[in-house]
Protein backbone atom coordinates (compact mmCIF):
# COMPACT_ATOMS: atom_id res chain seq x y z
CA UNK A 1 0.00 0.00 0.00
CA UNK A 2 3.10 2.27 1.05
CA UNK A 3 5.81 2.59 -1.38
CA UNK A 4 4.29 0.49 -3.77
CA UNK A 5 4.15 1.85 -8.09
CA UNK A 6 0.63 3.30 -7.64
CA UNK A 7 2.20 6.04 -5.04
CA UNK A 8 5.58 6.46 -7.25
CA UNK A 9 5.32 10.40 -8.90
CA UNK A 10 4.27 9.79 -12.64
CA UNK A 11 6.72 9.02 -15.05
CA UNK A 12 6.76 11.34 -18.07
CA UNK A 13 5.85 8.73 -20.40
CA UNK A 14 2.71 8.12 -18.12
CA UNK A 15 2.10 11.42 -18.09
CA UNK A 16 1.94 11.62 -21.74
CA UNK A 17 -0.31 8.85 -22.09
CA UNK A 18 -3.35 10.16 -19.61
CA UNK A 19 -5.29 12.34 -21.77
CA UNK A 20 -3.23 15.24 -23.23
CA UNK A 21 -0.95 14.59 -26.01
CA UNK A 22 2.64 15.29 -25.87
CA UNK A 23 3.31 19.30 -26.03
CA UNK A 24 4.79 20.69 -29.22
CA UNK A 25 8.60 20.98 -29.45
CA UNK A 26 9.87 24.35 -28.86
CA UNK A 27 11.34 25.04 -32.20
CA UNK A 28 7.82 24.19 -33.67
CA UNK A 29 6.37 26.57 -31.37
CA UNK A 30 9.12 29.50 -31.92
CA UNK A 31 8.63 28.61 -36.03
CA UNK A 32 4.87 28.91 -36.18
CA UNK A 33 5.48 32.32 -34.29
CA UNK A 34 7.74 33.91 -36.79
CA UNK A 35 6.19 32.78 -39.81
CA UNK A 36 2.89 34.37 -38.63
CA UNK A 37 5.08 38.07 -37.85
CA UNK A 38 6.13 37.75 -41.59
CA UNK A 39 2.83 37.26 -42.95
CA UNK A 40 1.55 39.80 -40.49
CA UNK A 41 4.64 42.17 -41.61
CA UNK A 42 4.50 41.51 -45.03
CA UNK A 43 0.74 42.50 -45.30
CA UNK A 44 1.26 45.81 -42.93
CA UNK A 45 3.79 47.05 -45.46
CA UNK A 46 1.86 46.35 -48.64
CA UNK A 47 -1.16 47.94 -47.46
CA UNK A 48 -0.05 50.45 -45.40
CA UNK A 49 3.51 51.57 -46.28
CA UNK A 50 6.79 50.96 -44.20
CA UNK A 51 6.55 54.16 -41.95
CA UNK A 52 3.10 52.95 -40.62
CA UNK A 53 4.47 49.37 -39.97
CA UNK A 54 7.78 50.96 -37.92
CA UNK A 55 4.99 53.43 -36.30
CA UNK A 56 3.54 50.16 -35.12
CA UNK A 57 6.12 48.42 -34.21
CA UNK A 58 7.30 51.07 -32.13
CA UNK A 59 3.90 51.24 -30.52
CA UNK A 60 3.89 47.57 -30.25
CA UNK A 61 6.72 47.71 -28.15
CA UNK A 62 6.02 50.96 -26.35
CA UNK A 63 2.96 49.53 -25.38
CA UNK A 64 3.99 45.79 -24.17
CA UNK A 65 6.61 47.21 -21.86
CA UNK A 66 3.99 49.55 -20.08
CA UNK A 67 1.62 46.68 -19.90
CA UNK A 68 4.56 44.52 -17.89
CA UNK A 69 5.31 48.18 -15.96
CA UNK A 70 1.62 48.64 -15.37
CA UNK A 71 0.50 44.58 -14.16
CA UNK A 72 3.58 45.03 -11.41
CA UNK A 73 1.93 48.36 -10.26
CA UNK A 74 -1.16 50.12 -10.68
CA UNK A 75 0.27 53.38 -9.53
CA UNK A 76 2.11 53.98 -13.30
CA UNK A 77 -0.80 53.47 -15.15
CA UNK A 78 -3.16 55.67 -12.41
CA UNK A 79 -0.15 58.43 -12.57
CA UNK A 80 0.11 58.25 -16.38
CA UNK A 81 -4.19 58.34 -16.51
CA UNK A 82 -4.43 61.63 -14.71
CA UNK A 83 -1.75 63.16 -16.39
CA UNK A 84 -4.18 62.63 -19.56
CA UNK A 85 -7.00 63.60 -17.86
CA UNK A 86 -5.34 66.85 -17.21
CA UNK A 87 -4.34 68.16 -20.68
CA UNK A 88 -2.12 65.40 -22.41
CA UNK A 89 -5.38 63.53 -23.84
CA UNK A 90 -4.21 64.79 -27.19
CA UNK A 91 -1.64 62.70 -27.37
CA UNK A 92 -3.22 60.09 -29.54
CA UNK A 93 -6.77 59.23 -30.57
CA UNK A 94 -9.06 57.43 -32.60
CA UNK A 95 -11.92 59.34 -34.02
CA UNK A 96 -14.41 57.13 -35.87
CA UNK A 97 -17.64 58.24 -37.93
CA UNK A 98 -19.89 55.71 -35.37
CA UNK A 99 -18.19 55.23 -32.16
CA UNK A 100 -17.67 57.62 -29.59
CA UNK A 101 -14.13 59.16 -30.20
CA UNK A 102 -10.99 57.49 -27.83
CA UNK A 103 -9.23 60.12 -26.94
CA UNK A 104 -5.69 59.19 -24.51
CA UNK A 105 -7.88 59.60 -21.66
CA UNK A 106 -10.32 57.69 -22.22
CA UNK A 107 -8.28 54.61 -23.76
CA UNK A 108 -6.35 55.60 -20.35
CA UNK A 109 -8.89 54.78 -18.24
CA UNK A 110 -10.50 51.99 -19.61
CA UNK A 111 -6.75 50.25 -19.66
CA UNK A 112 -6.37 51.11 -15.90
CA UNK A 113 -10.22 49.80 -15.00
CA UNK A 114 -8.76 46.72 -16.62
CA UNK A 115 -5.52 46.17 -15.12
CA UNK A 116 -7.56 47.09 -11.58
CA UNK A 117 -9.88 44.12 -11.98
CA UNK A 118 -6.99 41.75 -13.30
CA UNK A 119 -4.77 42.73 -9.94
CA UNK A 120 -7.50 42.71 -7.53
CA UNK A 121 -9.88 39.45 -8.47
CA UNK A 122 -6.61 37.39 -9.86
CA UNK A 123 -4.70 38.03 -6.77
CA UNK A 124 -7.99 37.95 -4.22
CA UNK A 125 -7.36 41.24 -2.86
CA UNK A 126 -10.02 43.49 -1.03
CA UNK A 127 -11.37 46.71 -1.29
CA UNK A 128 -10.16 49.18 0.97
CA UNK A 129 -13.25 50.34 3.54
CA UNK A 130 -15.09 51.79 5.12
CA UNK A 131 -17.14 51.88 2.30
CA UNK A 132 -20.25 54.21 3.50
CA UNK A 133 -18.52 56.90 1.07
CA UNK A 134 -18.44 54.73 -1.88
CA UNK A 135 -22.20 53.55 -1.40
CA UNK A 136 -23.16 57.21 -1.57
CA UNK A 137 -20.97 58.27 -4.44
CA UNK A 138 -22.22 55.48 -6.58
CA UNK A 139 -26.11 55.85 -5.55
CA UNK A 140 -25.70 59.81 -6.80
CA UNK A 141 -24.22 58.82 -9.64
CA UNK A 142 -27.11 56.36 -10.51
CA UNK A 143 -29.49 58.80 -9.75
CA UNK A 144 -28.85 61.01 -12.55
CA UNK A 145 -27.64 58.31 -14.82
CA UNK A 146 -31.35 56.96 -14.40
CA UNK A 147 -32.95 60.72 -15.08
CA UNK A 148 -30.57 60.84 -18.21
CA UNK A 149 -31.95 57.28 -19.27
CA UNK A 150 -35.51 58.52 -19.27
CA UNK A 151 -34.96 61.33 -20.84
CA UNK A 152 -33.38 59.59 -23.31
CA UNK A 153 -29.56 58.88 -22.98
CA UNK A 154 -29.00 62.39 -24.85
CA UNK A 155 -26.59 63.76 -22.07
CA UNK A 156 -24.78 60.41 -21.79
CA UNK A 157 -21.51 62.03 -22.20
CA UNK A 158 -22.03 65.50 -19.99
CA UNK A 159 -22.21 62.61 -17.40
CA UNK A 160 -19.19 60.53 -18.01
CA UNK A 161 -17.85 63.90 -17.40
CA UNK A 162 -18.69 65.16 -14.29
CA UNK A 163 -19.89 61.58 -12.48
CA UNK A 164 -18.54 58.94 -13.81
CA UNK A 165 -14.85 60.07 -14.46
CA UNK A 166 -14.39 61.96 -11.19
CA UNK A 167 -16.47 59.16 -9.04
CA UNK A 168 -13.68 56.49 -10.65
CA UNK A 169 -10.69 58.60 -9.63
CA UNK A 170 -11.65 58.53 -6.04
CA UNK A 171 -12.29 54.66 -6.31
CA UNK A 172 -9.02 54.18 -7.93
CA UNK A 173 -7.08 56.72 -5.51
CA UNK A 174 -8.80 55.40 -2.13
CA UNK A 175 -7.63 51.88 -3.19
CA UNK A 176 -4.13 52.76 -4.90
CA UNK A 177 -2.13 55.48 -3.51
CA UNK A 178 -1.94 54.29 -0.12
CA UNK A 179 1.02 55.05 1.52
CA UNK A 180 3.28 58.00 2.05
CA UNK A 181 5.70 57.19 -0.58
CA UNK A 182 3.00 56.76 -3.17
CA UNK A 183 1.49 60.31 -2.01
CA UNK A 184 4.58 61.62 -2.30
CA UNK A 185 4.60 60.57 -5.98
CA UNK A 186 1.28 61.37 -6.81
CA UNK A 187 1.64 65.33 -6.07
CA UNK A 188 5.13 64.79 -7.55
CA UNK A 189 3.12 64.65 -10.70
CA UNK A 190 0.53 67.17 -10.04
CA UNK A 191 3.50 70.00 -9.04
CA UNK A 192 4.99 69.14 -12.65
CA UNK A 193 1.51 69.22 -14.65
CA UNK A 194 0.89 72.76 -13.00
CA UNK A 195 4.06 73.86 -13.87
CA UNK A 196 3.27 72.75 -17.76
CA UNK A 197 -0.22 74.91 -16.66
CA UNK A 198 1.48 78.23 -16.04
CA UNK A 199 4.51 77.98 -18.26
CA UNK A 200 1.55 77.50 -20.82
CA UNK A 201 -0.74 79.80 -19.62
CA UNK A 202 2.38 82.45 -19.46
CA UNK A 203 3.22 81.57 -23.27
CA UNK A 204 -0.19 82.36 -24.24
CA UNK A 205 -0.23 85.79 -23.16
CA UNK A 206 3.23 86.93 -23.55
CA UNK A 207 2.72 85.32 -27.61
CA UNK A 208 5.67 82.59 -27.16
CA UNK A 209 3.63 80.23 -29.45
CA UNK A 210 6.70 77.77 -29.54
CA UNK A 211 5.70 76.92 -25.25
CA UNK A 212 2.12 76.65 -26.07
CA UNK A 213 1.29 73.27 -26.90
CA UNK A 214 -1.44 71.40 -28.13
CA UNK A 215 -0.94 74.36 -31.04
CA UNK A 216 -4.83 74.37 -30.33
CA UNK A 217 -4.59 76.05 -28.07
CA UNK A 218 -3.34 79.11 -30.28
CA UNK A 219 -6.98 78.78 -32.46
CA UNK A 220 -9.27 78.78 -29.96
CA UNK A 221 -7.34 81.87 -27.88
CA UNK A 222 -8.74 84.34 -30.34
CA UNK A 223 -12.85 83.92 -29.31
CA UNK A 224 -11.33 84.49 -25.69
CA UNK A 225 -9.64 87.71 -25.93
CA UNK A 226 -6.48 87.76 -24.67
CA UNK A 227 -7.18 85.04 -21.80
CA UNK A 228 -5.40 81.98 -21.40
CA UNK A 229 -6.71 79.01 -22.09
CA UNK A 230 -4.53 75.96 -21.19
CA UNK A 231 -4.97 72.62 -22.95
CA UNK A 232 -8.97 72.67 -21.60
CA UNK A 233 -9.36 75.46 -23.71
CA UNK A 234 -11.39 77.87 -21.60
CA UNK A 235 -10.04 80.26 -19.30
CA UNK A 236 -11.77 79.92 -15.89
CA UNK A 237 -11.02 76.20 -16.10
CA UNK A 238 -7.37 76.50 -16.27
CA UNK A 239 -7.89 79.19 -13.63
CA UNK A 240 -10.16 76.98 -11.19
CA UNK A 241 -7.45 74.16 -11.96
CA UNK A 242 -4.24 76.62 -10.94
CA UNK A 243 -5.95 77.81 -7.81
CA UNK A 244 -6.33 74.26 -6.68
CA UNK A 245 -3.00 73.16 -6.96
CA UNK A 246 -1.03 75.65 -6.10
CA UNK A 247 -0.79 75.05 -2.70
CA UNK A 248 0.80 71.98 -3.47
CA UNK A 249 4.08 74.01 -3.67
CA UNK A 250 3.43 75.22 -0.08
CA UNK A 251 4.27 71.23 1.09
CA UNK A 252 7.68 70.67 -0.76
CA UNK A 253 8.85 74.00 0.00
CA UNK A 254 8.53 72.76 3.59
CA UNK A 255 9.67 69.51 3.47
CA UNK A 256 12.30 68.92 0.41
CA UNK A 257 15.62 68.90 2.07
CA UNK A 258 18.45 70.69 -0.43
CA UNK A 259 18.35 74.44 -1.03
CA UNK A 260 18.70 74.46 -4.38
CA UNK A 261 15.74 71.88 -4.32
CA UNK A 262 13.37 75.04 -2.25
CA UNK A 263 14.10 77.82 -4.53
CA UNK A 264 13.23 76.32 -8.01
CA UNK A 265 9.87 75.30 -6.06
CA UNK A 266 9.88 79.36 -5.05
CA UNK A 267 10.14 79.86 -9.14
CA UNK A 268 7.82 76.98 -9.63
CA UNK A 269 4.96 79.26 -6.95
CA UNK A 270 6.02 82.41 -8.72
CA UNK A 271 4.42 80.73 -12.67
CA UNK A 272 1.81 79.08 -11.06
CA UNK A 273 0.39 83.13 -9.61
CA UNK A 274 1.58 84.38 -12.98
CA UNK A 275 -0.14 81.26 -14.86
CA UNK A 276 -3.29 82.09 -12.34
CA UNK A 277 -3.89 86.27 -13.15
CA UNK A 278 -3.49 85.70 -17.54
CA UNK A 279 -6.36 83.70 -16.89
CA UNK A 280 -8.10 87.02 -16.15
CA UNK A 281 -11.09 85.43 -14.10
CA UNK A 282 -12.30 86.50 -11.07
CA UNK A 283 -13.56 83.41 -9.73
CA UNK A 284 -10.39 81.53 -10.26
CA UNK A 285 -8.33 84.59 -8.69
CA UNK A 286 -10.69 83.55 -5.34
CA UNK A 287 -10.18 80.12 -5.29
CA UNK A 288 -6.81 80.25 -5.56
CA UNK A 289 -6.57 82.69 -2.70
CA UNK A 290 -8.39 81.06 -0.96
CA UNK A 291 -6.81 78.11 -1.08
CA UNK A 292 -3.64 79.30 -0.29
CA UNK A 293 -5.14 80.81 2.78
CA UNK A 294 -6.53 77.84 3.59
CA UNK A 295 -3.50 75.53 3.66
CA UNK A 296 -1.31 78.23 6.04
CA UNK A 297 -3.86 78.24 8.13
CA UNK A 298 -3.89 74.57 9.02
CA UNK A 299 -0.35 74.50 9.33
CA UNK A 300 0.78 77.58 10.45
CA UNK A 301 3.98 76.54 11.80
CA UNK A 302 5.44 75.44 8.75
CA UNK A 303 3.30 77.41 5.67
CA UNK A 304 3.18 80.29 7.46
CA UNK A 305 7.22 81.00 7.36
CA UNK A 306 6.84 79.55 3.51
CA UNK A 307 4.12 82.34 2.34
CA UNK A 308 6.20 85.11 4.40
CA UNK A 309 8.71 85.47 1.45
CA UNK A 310 5.80 84.92 -0.73
CA UNK A 311 3.93 87.93 0.52
CA UNK A 312 6.75 90.59 0.30
CA UNK A 313 7.93 88.94 -3.39
CA UNK A 314 4.37 88.88 -5.17
CA UNK A 315 3.52 92.51 -5.07
CA UNK A 316 7.06 93.03 -6.56
CA UNK A 317 6.54 90.77 -9.45
CA UNK A 318 3.34 91.65 -10.14
CA UNK A 319 3.72 95.56 -10.66
CA UNK A 320 7.46 94.72 -11.86
CA UNK A 321 6.93 91.91 -14.38
CA UNK A 322 3.30 91.30 -14.86
CA UNK A 323 2.59 95.24 -15.52
CA UNK A 324 -0.02 95.28 -13.03
CA UNK A 325 -0.66 98.56 -12.46
CA UNK A 326 -0.77 99.19 -16.64
CA UNK A 327 -3.26 96.47 -16.88
CA UNK A 328 -6.18 98.02 -18.90
CA UNK A 329 -7.55 94.37 -19.82
CA UNK A 330 -7.28 92.94 -15.99
CA UNK A 331 -9.31 96.83 -15.44
CA UNK A 332 -11.55 96.12 -17.16
CA UNK A 333 -12.49 92.23 -16.09
CA UNK A 334 -12.44 93.50 -12.78
CA UNK A 335 -14.63 96.44 -13.40
CA UNK A 336 -17.04 95.02 -15.85
CA UNK A 337 -20.63 94.39 -14.01
CA UNK A 338 -22.24 92.74 -17.73
CA UNK A 339 -20.81 89.33 -16.25
CA UNK A 340 -21.70 90.00 -12.47
CA UNK A 341 -25.60 90.85 -13.82
CA UNK A 342 -26.05 87.92 -16.50
CA UNK A 343 -24.36 85.40 -13.73
CA UNK A 344 -26.99 86.85 -11.02
CA UNK A 345 -29.45 86.57 -13.06
CA UNK A 346 -29.27 83.20 -14.04
CA UNK A 347 -28.65 82.47 -10.37
CA UNK A 348 -32.02 83.85 -9.61
CA UNK A 349 -33.61 82.26 -12.52
CA UNK A 350 -32.46 78.64 -11.92
CA UNK A 351 -34.15 79.51 -8.09
CA UNK A 352 -37.42 80.28 -9.55
CA UNK A 353 -37.30 76.81 -11.45
CA UNK A 354 -36.27 74.94 -8.82
CA UNK A 355 -38.92 76.92 -6.70
CA UNK A 356 -41.52 75.15 -9.01
CA UNK A 357 -39.82 71.89 -9.24
CA UNK A 358 -38.60 71.38 -5.80
CA UNK A 359 -38.00 67.69 -5.11
CA UNK A 360 -36.26 66.38 -8.16
CA UNK A 361 -35.70 69.14 -10.63
CA UNK A 362 -36.45 69.30 -14.20
CA UNK A 363 -34.07 66.84 -15.39
CA UNK A 364 -30.18 67.05 -16.40
CA UNK A 365 -29.27 69.06 -18.74
CA UNK A 366 -32.77 70.74 -18.94
CA UNK A 367 -32.42 73.96 -17.83
CA UNK A 368 -31.68 75.28 -20.83
CA UNK A 369 -34.92 74.30 -21.93
CA UNK A 370 -37.00 75.10 -18.73
CA UNK A 371 -35.90 78.70 -18.82
CA UNK A 372 -37.52 79.85 -21.29
CA UNK A 373 -40.62 80.37 -19.65
CA UNK A 374 -39.00 82.45 -17.23
CA UNK A 375 -38.49 85.50 -19.53
CA UNK A 376 -38.99 88.79 -17.41
CA UNK A 377 -36.26 91.04 -15.93
CA UNK A 378 -35.10 90.77 -12.90
CA UNK A 379 -34.06 93.55 -10.11
CA UNK A 380 -31.56 93.32 -7.61
CA UNK A 381 -31.01 95.44 -4.99
CA UNK A 382 -27.25 97.37 -5.82
CA UNK A 383 -27.73 95.97 -9.57
CA UNK A 384 -30.66 97.64 -10.35
CA UNK A 385 -32.79 96.25 -13.30
CA UNK A 386 -31.06 93.23 -15.31
CA UNK A 387 -32.97 92.50 -18.65
CA UNK A 388 -33.51 88.86 -19.62
CA UNK A 389 -31.63 89.32 -22.80
CA UNK A 390 -28.38 89.95 -20.59
CA UNK A 391 -28.86 86.13 -19.28
CA UNK A 392 -31.80 84.31 -21.47
CA UNK A 393 -28.71 82.57 -23.32
CA UNK A 394 -26.57 81.62 -20.51
CA UNK A 395 -26.08 78.14 -19.28
CA UNK A 396 -25.57 77.15 -15.58
CA UNK A 397 -23.14 78.94 -13.90
CA UNK A 398 -21.96 77.21 -10.65
CA UNK A 399 -22.43 73.81 -9.03
CA UNK A 400 -25.03 74.77 -6.53
CA UNK A 401 -28.02 76.47 -7.66
CA UNK A 402 -28.09 75.13 -11.32
CA UNK A 403 -27.97 71.14 -10.05
CA UNK A 404 -30.70 71.99 -7.61
CA UNK A 405 -32.61 73.19 -10.29
CA UNK A 406 -32.17 70.29 -11.94
CA UNK A 407 -31.67 67.35 -9.76
CA UNK A 408 -33.92 68.77 -7.21
CA UNK A 409 -33.62 68.10 -3.29
CA UNK A 410 -32.84 64.31 -3.73
CA UNK A 411 -29.84 65.31 -6.03
CA UNK A 412 -28.38 67.72 -3.71
CA UNK A 413 -29.59 66.20 -0.84
CA UNK A 414 -26.85 63.41 -2.15
CA UNK A 415 -24.07 65.81 -3.00
CA UNK A 416 -23.69 67.47 -0.01
CA UNK A 417 -23.88 64.49 1.85
CA UNK A 418 -20.98 63.73 0.11
CA UNK A 419 -19.46 66.71 1.39
CA UNK A 420 -20.47 65.82 4.65
CA UNK A 421 -19.17 62.51 4.83
CA UNK A 422 -15.54 64.46 3.49
CA UNK A 423 -15.36 67.02 5.65
CA UNK A 424 -16.14 64.66 9.10
CA UNK A 425 -13.21 62.05 7.64
CA UNK A 426 -10.95 65.23 7.15
CA UNK A 427 -11.64 66.53 10.92
CA UNK A 428 -11.27 62.82 12.79
CA UNK A 429 -7.91 61.98 10.70
CA UNK A 430 -6.69 65.75 10.72
CA UNK A 431 -6.54 65.11 14.72
CA UNK A 432 -3.84 62.98 13.78
CA UNK A 433 -1.30 65.82 13.39
CA UNK A 434 -0.81 65.90 17.36
CA UNK A 435 0.45 62.81 17.14
CA UNK A 436 3.29 63.78 14.65
CA UNK A 437 1.59 61.61 11.67
CA UNK A 438 3.66 63.23 8.57
CA UNK A 439 0.23 62.85 6.76
CA UNK A 440 -2.04 64.97 9.16
CA UNK A 441 0.61 68.06 9.60
CA UNK A 442 2.02 68.13 5.71
CA UNK A 443 -0.51 66.72 3.19
CA UNK A 444 -4.16 66.90 4.54
CA UNK A 445 -4.22 70.73 4.47
CA UNK A 446 -3.07 70.72 0.72
CA UNK A 447 -5.80 68.79 0.55
CA UNK A 448 -8.26 71.08 2.34
CA UNK A 449 -6.64 74.07 -0.16
CA UNK A 450 -8.09 71.63 -2.74
CA UNK A 451 -11.26 71.22 -1.59
CA UNK A 452 -11.94 74.80 -0.62
CA UNK A 453 -10.50 76.04 -4.01
CA UNK A 454 -12.83 73.35 -5.70
CA UNK A 455 -15.93 74.75 -3.45
CA UNK A 456 -15.33 78.79 -4.11
CA UNK A 457 -14.60 77.83 -7.47
CA UNK A 458 -17.91 76.22 -7.96
CA UNK A 459 -19.13 79.52 -7.05
CA UNK A 460 -19.00 80.98 -10.88
CA UNK A 461 -18.05 78.32 -12.89
CA UNK A 462 -20.12 75.20 -14.01
CA UNK A 463 -17.67 72.54 -14.10
CA UNK A 464 -19.75 69.98 -15.78
CA UNK A 465 -17.80 70.07 -19.54
CA UNK A 466 -14.60 69.61 -17.83
CA UNK A 467 -13.61 66.47 -15.59
CA UNK A 468 -10.14 67.04 -14.05
CA UNK A 469 -11.68 69.43 -11.83
CA UNK A 470 -13.72 66.68 -10.40
CA UNK A 471 -11.18 64.69 -10.85
CA UNK A 472 -8.48 66.11 -8.15
CA UNK A 473 -11.37 66.97 -5.97
CA UNK A 474 -12.09 63.37 -5.82
CA UNK A 475 -8.68 62.18 -5.83
CA UNK A 476 -7.79 63.62 -2.60
CA UNK A 477 -11.20 62.45 -1.06
CA UNK A 478 -9.84 58.89 -1.87
CA UNK A 479 -7.05 59.27 -0.78
CA UNK A 480 -8.24 61.16 2.49
CA UNK A 481 -10.65 58.25 2.74
CA UNK A 482 -8.46 54.83 1.98
CA UNK A 483 -5.42 56.26 3.23
CA UNK A 484 -4.51 54.83 6.96
CA UNK A 485 -1.29 54.82 9.53
CA UNK A 486 1.36 52.29 9.15
CA UNK A 487 0.06 50.32 12.42
CA UNK A 488 -3.33 51.02 11.79
CA UNK A 489 -2.78 49.19 8.18
CA UNK A 490 -1.17 46.21 9.65
CA UNK A 491 -3.77 45.58 12.48
CA UNK A 492 -6.32 45.43 9.63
Amino acid sequence: MFGGKRDLPLQPAEYQGRGRGAPLPPVLVNAAVLFVSLVVSQQLISRFGLDFFILALVGAFFGTLYAIVSLKSLLVPFIVWVLSVGGFRYIWSIQTPILPDLFLDRMMMLWLAMVFMVKFFAERRTLKGPFLLDYLIAIHGLYVLIRIYIQGMEYIHPWTMSYLIPYAAYYFSKNIVTTIRRIWVFLVSLLLLTLYYSITSIAENLGLNFLVWPKLILTERIRWGGRSTGPFLQPGVLGTVIGMLVPIHLYFIATVRSNVTRVGVYVSLALGMAGLYYTYTRGSWLAGIVAILVVAALNIRHYSRVLLPAVVLVPVLAFSFLGLGQDTFMKERVENEDTLGSRVGTAVTALKIWRDNPLIGVGFFQYRNAREDYIQPITVPGLGTIRFVQFRHNNIHDIYLGPLAEDGLVGMGLQFWIYFLILKTFLKKFRWRHEGDHFAIFIMPVFAGVFVGYLVGGLAIDYRFFSFIGVLFYMCAGILYGYQRPEQENVS
